[in-house]
């Protein structure tokens, strides 16, 4: 730099120079500045308050109203199974027999029979037809309501309502009455009594997410039975029917006080305006030194024109004195052509000024390469760049030349991340290898060092980024999609890239902001480590038979070595490696790709069928009978096993999930989550939200609890296959536990023209779903009361996917057929699949 020095700069023939500060000096700017910056923060600080407080109150009615149709539902589920079981017992051909013979030793051992199949503290009277007599001393008495039920049932002929009788009286108890024998030829009646202690158990679990009250509906009036909270009538914003009971739910926001958190905030609002002006000024002083050194600089080079010396221009350090340097220096040089033309035998030693250079920083240099890139980028299309990863079609798309560049961006990336080495892994398609080899080239271009693990699932990529000591890695893979895709997920930093880092991968090729350097290469081989870990976590309680088909996938080379190291008896089928997929597409989320298995585990009595897809982080399962477990029932079994031991935890799910999933979650004592469907996105959520465990219909299973939360299908096998050998019963009975609608599994419908993100937008903005609640984090998914229909845009393929769940086939049939209806008006050249 140039050193600073008071110098006489003009004669006194030189106009005077005034050294007063004017009103737009820096200091007066400065004031304004931080005056602005005050009035914004006070402002902002006011209309967040009171944005906070409507926010706060909206959200709190939508989380009550949706845990209050969870609650309807789980209670629904209790009142139906006790029905269920009470009826069934009481078809018995034997009893009517019994009541014929009025043998009554015979029909108390019936009633003890089916009081030990419900909840301890049940009881079970059996009455003959047409019973009129009141017991007021019976335990539990048997009341005038209690005979009008009796009536009731024998006229229809179908087992009450659940209702409480007794209410608060030390008798108190939940009332079912069951007709016994078929309807027509009723010998008699069942009445039972439920524990009224029951009642409060199903409104357990529903933390800060509302306040509820369970009310016994009479004749237009309501009386409260039991509440998570007190809740006044005036407060309360809906009320949800329970089907099969008196009952109704009423439900009203939280009723927190949100003084305390919205004061929070505002501190938080008020600090930050407090560091911007703390970091303004820091700025201002900065800004204020720099506009010294370069005074300083210019009166140098003024100082020299006035004594006919010509200097070279300086590097300014603010831009704005640049041109000031620039027109000084041109000044000094044409006042020393004319002082040398004047006056030839001037000595040339004393004719120029000899101007420090000074020396580049890092920084400087780094500026420099990026704002000169020694190579074009190629032509790059920008349909590679998807939702969470980069994916085109091999030799159109997604060249060797434009995977380079992608490495060079992603390379330049993990740079500004504070990441030196990148870890690489490909799949078993024909062109991951050739690709793989100029990401390589790529990522060393702009100076990373690369670990090369070799074909391995996408599994251990991920698993590298924890082992290995890099958090960033690349795997180039085409997954599930079809044999002339290919692409790469991406990991920077320990964060799966997504949404818009994604595409500031593209706009960095754009602007050529591009690193250029020379990085090292390496070969490391992880599968032993690999399955080490995984084997030393999951203990299974006894061996179990399984069929495990990798569809030609590069899952092939790890699972059946892992399998068995967790002590499991393997049945391979199609493990060998083969980009072609000679055998079925591996795709494990179409039913078409599982029927060799299921003939296999038929065929060898299997306990479990396991499907992975291309590149081994999609997980599809066959129970013991040759059914396909989709991914959310299979979440359930999961999430009972981890909420056993971290209770309270948050369970993600997608939009394509059923809707009995959430109910399922809440009834283990966790929180359920609906996101948004892809793998990167699922591990942003989880990453938000600390939660434990999370699914997508596709077949991603992600663990936190005893992982490291990113999906990994063989992992989520192993943990599967733990939780199943530790139960006496197959496979197939332990899935029969959950909840199952009539649903389809997940429908994909390519496009023969146009956008899917596009159509979307049109379908969203024209289709109307009057009769439905509508949920839009993830294209529409439509509820209605009997069932649900979801259409979203793909986010690796041009195509709409679909999905559809109901109580009944009829249901089903028209929710499809409203879909196709609103489709058809808005595409009504494209064919669903349904």
């Amino acid at each position: 730099m140039f050193k600073k020095k008071k110098i006489d700069l003009f004669d006194e023939h030189s106009p005077t120079v005034s050294t007063g500060g004017g009103r737009g000096g820096l200091s007066h700017f400065l004031t304004q500045l931080m005056l602005a910056v005050l009035l914004i923060t006070g402002l902002t600080a006011v209309a967040g308050y009171f944005l906070q407080q409507q926010q706060a109150g909206l959200a709190q009615q939508q989380s009550a109203g949706s845990t209050a149709q969870m609650l309807a539902e789980r209670i629904t589920d209790f009142s139906r199974t006790y029905q269920d079981i009470a009826s069934r017992h009481m078809q018995q051909q034997d009893l009517a027999t019994l009541f014929q013979s009025q043998d009554w030793q015979g029909l108390q051992e019936q009633a003890l029979a089916l009081q030990r199949l419900l909840p301890e503290g049940s009881n079970v009277r059996l009455f003959p037809y047409d019973w009129d007599q009141t017991d007021e001393k019976a335990s539990p008495p048997v009341s005038f309501a209690s005979l009008d039920l009796l009536r009731r049932v024998e006229k229809s002929g179908s087992p009450s309502n659940l209702e409480v009788h007794q209410f608060n009286s030390p008798q108190q108890h939940l009332a079912l009455v069951v007709p016994v024998g078929p309807a027509g030829n009723i010998s008699g009646t069942a009445l039972i009594a439920l524990p009224f202690k029951l009642l409060p158990q199903m409104l357990n679990g529903v933390g800060e997410s509302g306040r509820f009250q369970l009310q016994q509906v009479v004749d237009g009036k309501s009386l409260a039975l039991v509440s998570t909270s007190t809740l006044n009538d005036n407060e309360i914003i809906g009320n949800i029917p329970v089907s099969h009971t008196l009952w109704q739910l009423a439900y009203a926001g939280g009723g927190a006080d949100q003084t305390e958190a919205l004061l929070q905030n505002l501190g938080l609002i008020l600090v930050a305006g407090l560091l911007m002006l703390l970091i303004i000024y820091a700025l201002y002083q900065n800004l204020r030194k720099r506009f010294e050194d370069d005074q300083a600089t210019l009166l140098t080079l003024v100082e020299c024109v006035s004594q006919g010396r010509s200097a070279g221009a300086p590097h300014a350090l603010t831009a704005e004195m640049q041109g000031a340097f620039n027109l000084v220096a041109q000044l000094g040089q044409a006042v020393g052509r004319k002082l040398k033309n004047a006056a030839p035998t001037q000595d040339k030693g004393q004719s120029e000024m000899e101007v420090e250079e000074g020396h580049l920083s890092d920084e400087d240099m780094l500026d420099l390469v990026r704002a000169n890139p020694s190579r074009e980028p190629s032509e790059i299309s920008d349909r590679i760049f998807c939702a969470y990863d980069i994916r085109g079609v091999v030799g159109d798309t997604l060249t060797e030349a434009v995977v380079l560049e992608l490495g060079r961006a992603i390379g330049s990336e993990a740079h500004d991340r504070g990441q030196q080495t990148v870890i690489v892994a490909r799949d078993g398609r024909n062109s991951s290898e050739s690709l793989c080899d100029a990401l390589c080239r790529g990522l060393m271009a702009s100076g990373r060092d690369v670990v090369d693990i070799g074909q391995v699932p996408t599994p251990l990529l991920y698993f590298a980024t924890h082992f290995l000591g890099s958090k960033s890695g690349v795997v180039v893979t085409g997954s599930h999609n079809p044999v002339d895709y290919n692409g790469l997920k991406i990991v920077i930093a320990g964060e799966a890239l997504s949404g818009d880092a994604i595409l500031g991968l593209r706009d960095r090729l754009r602007d050529g902001n591009l690193l250029e350097g020379d990085g090292g290469y390496s070969e490391q081989d992880l599968v032993d480590d690999y399955i080490k870990r995984v084997a030393d976590d999951v203990q299974l309680t006894r061996p179990l038979k399984v069929v495990i088909d990798c569809g030609s996938g590069v899952a092939g080379l790890v699972a059946p070595d892992l399998l068995r190291a967790i002590g499991c008896e393997v049945i391979e089928l199609y493990t060998e490696i083969d980009g072609n997929f000679p055998h079925h597409h591996p795709d494990p989320g179409q039913p078409e790709n599982l029927a060799d298995l299921i003939a296999i585990v038929n065929q060898q009595g299997a306990d479990l069928g396991l499907a992975f897809d291309g590149d081994g982080d999609r997980l599809g399962v066959v129970d013991s009978n040759g059914k396909v477990i989709w991914p959310d029932r299979l979440l359930m079994l999961l999430a009972r096993d981890v909420l056993l031991r971290q209770p309270g935890g948050d369970v993600i799910f997608d939009v394509k999930s059923t809707r009995h999933l959430a109910s399922e979650i809440l009834a283990y004592g966790g929180r359920p989550i609906m996101w948004k469907s892809g793998h990167s996105l699922m591990k942003a959520k989880m990453r938000e939200t600390g939660a434990l465990l999370a699914g997508e219909m596709s077949g991603h299973i992600f663990f936190k609890e005893r992982w490291y939360g990113f999906d990994d299908a063989l992992y989520a096998a192993a943990r599967l296959l733990e939780v199943l050998s530790a139960e006496v019963v197959r496979s197939a009975e332990v899935f029969a536990e959950f909840p199952e609608g009539v649903s389809t599994h997940e429908l994909v419908m390519p496009l023969t023209q146009g956008d899917a993100h596009e159509l979307m937008t049109r379908f969203a903005a024209e289709a109307e779903f009057t009769d439905a609640k509508i949920i839009n984090i993830d294209g529409i998914r439509a509820e209605f009361r009997d069932g649900w229909g979801l259409i979203r845009a793909s986010n690796t393929t041009p195509s709409l996917v679909f999905r559809f769940e109901a109580d009944s086939a009829v249901a089903l049939d028209r929710i499809e057929a409203l879909f196709k209806e609103r489709l058809g008006a808005v595409a009504p050249d494209e064919t669903p699949p349904f």
